[in-house]
């Protein structure tokens, strides 16, 4: 009977911890503490499946009470790696981590996006944008704000600022530059030459897309020789008409276009949601990410 309590005694932490310890997420979104209604879940739900199916990044968020005296960035290290956030050869997962009692939550990031989302910017996010929403109780605000930055600086570049706000640097003027007028005529009638040559084709194209419409084809002529008196900014607008003019699956037998959607990681109805989540996909992270509180 003493061996068994031993036995037992020895393996007591760690059972208590595997039953605090959150099971494997139904869905994007894990709320432990019912603060998001179920609306709320399901907009941000089809928000972040959009955002896999256009760019295969995976973002996750727990909301839970409390960290009940763990290490926060070890706690959700251990979920990260255990909820195989991410694609598994690109590790390309985010946690947002909320635990609302203890005004803290952090956001973590995989091998893969560490590029991307850097610590710097994502301490950014949380303390100049999550930070004042959820110091006003607007929790869904707060994490929806969150993932929207998360989702752009994912797929954009992101540059630290070069001069820091508490810093101050002096900077000489310049001095005035001197205008070469015969570098400035040459540029002028090259920009012309181009216009010239842009208005010429497109001319062509014109006559031979509206043979039957002399009306329609005077209107855009006329356009088009307005658009060619501008040296840069007409020969611009004048490519743009040449490429309009040459997409005739664009125009119908009616003269009305055709309309097209491109592909949007955003959602603004939980109605488009679809329920088919597939859970991690084999991600991990190295311990990236940053800490914030309220």
């Amino acid at each position: 009977m003493l061996k068994r309590l031993l036995i037992f005694s020895l393996f007591l932490p760690l059972f208590i911890k595997g039953q605090n310890y959150p099971a494997k997420p139904g869905n994007y979104v894990t709320d432990e503490t019912r603060t998001l209604t179920k609306e709320q879940e399901g907009l941000l739900n089809a928000k972040l499946k959009a955002f896999e199916d256009t760019t295969t990044n995976q973002v996750f968020v727990y909301m839970t009470a409390s960290l009940n005296g763990e290490d926060m960035a070890q706690f959700c290290q251990t979920i990260f790696h255990e909820w195989h956030i991410g694609q598994k050869d690109k590790n390309n997962g985010v946690l947002i981590a909320v635990f609302k009692d203890d005004h803290k939550f952090r956001i973590q990031t995989g091998y893969g996006l560490e590029g991307q989302l850097p610590d710097l910017l994502t301490k950014r996010i949380q303390d100049n944008d999550m930070r004042p929403l959820f110091k006003q109780g607007d929790y869904f605000g707060g994490i929806n704000t969150g993932i929207d930055l998360l989702a752009y600086y994912s797929c954009h570049a992101f540059s630290p600022d070069p001069v820091k706000e508490n810093e101050t640097k002096s900077i000489a003027p310049l001095p005035p530059a001197e205008f070469d007028y015969g570098k400035g005529l040459s540029g002028l009638l090259i920009g012309y030459g181009i216009n010239g040559l842009m208005l010429f084709l497109y001319i062509r194209q014109l006559r031979k897309k509206n043979r039957d419409r002399p009306t329609r084809k005077v209107i855009f002529m006329t356009i088009a020789i307005i658009f060619a008196l501008f040296p840069c900014f007409g020969s611009i607008l004048l490519f743009f008409m040449l490429l309009f003019i040459q997409d005739t699956k664009g125009i119908s037998s009616s003269g009305s276009y055709s309309s097209y959607s491109g592909s949007s990681w955003s959602s603004s109805d939980s109605s488009s949601f679809s329920s088919d989540f597939g859970g991690g996909g084999g991600g991990d992270s190295g311990g990236g990410g940053s800490s914030s509180d309220w």
